[in-house]
């Protein structure tokens, strides 16, 4: 059988929308694939062994860890770190992280490197019972947030998974 040159035209246009419809959905991610960021929490050391002292000896034990998971180096200038309460921490201008690197952020005071940030406070960040972090660039949007309740040993859907002292975000 011979189509007609104009419905074979049409034929060809409807195939060809089709493709460039059905290629992209072929290809793409499952709705739920988790998304990969450039930069992000991955742990929260929300509750040190011992009794809580009111000492920098005993702050700086505390710490949330971050990690460039991208594939370029990162300058964090601006970017911002905030608990679920007034504590508020930004990063130095100039900070840079290379890709695949982490770099932790503690509570108390003491001297920044590449690896160590020191957040200043004299006084605990993150709360035992439970708390938010959240990750800012340096234009204000958020690009993660990690909630943990404290000692629940398990994920939820609104928690990730902790134990006694740390939040694995």
């Amino acid at each position: 059988m011979h189509l007609p040159l104009l419905s074979r035209a049409r034929f060809l246009a409807l195939l060809l929308a089709a493709l460039v419809v059905a290629v992209p959905l072929a290809v793409a991610p499952p709705a739920d694939a988790a998304v990969k960021k450039p930069l992000d929490i991955v742990k929260v050391y929300y509750d040190p062994p011992g009794r809580d002292y009111s000492k920098n000896s005993e702050y700086v034990k505390e710490y949330i860890q971050v990690k460039n998971t991208g594939k370029t180096t990162l300058t964090l200038t601006g970017y911002v770190i905030r608990d679920n309460g007034p504590q508020k921490y930004t990063f130095p201008k100039g900070f840079k992280i290379a890709p695949g690197k982490t770099v932790t952020i503690r509570s108390g005071t003491g001297k920044n490197t590449s690896t160590t940030l020191y957040w200043g406070k004299a006084s605990f960040i993150w709360n035992n019972t439970g708390d938010t972090a959240r990750l800012y660039s340096s234009k204000g949007t958020l690009l993660e947030s990690c909630k943990f309740a404290g000692g629940v040993k398990k994920a939820t859907k609104t928690t990730v998974r902790t134990d006694a002292t740390t939040a694995y975000c």
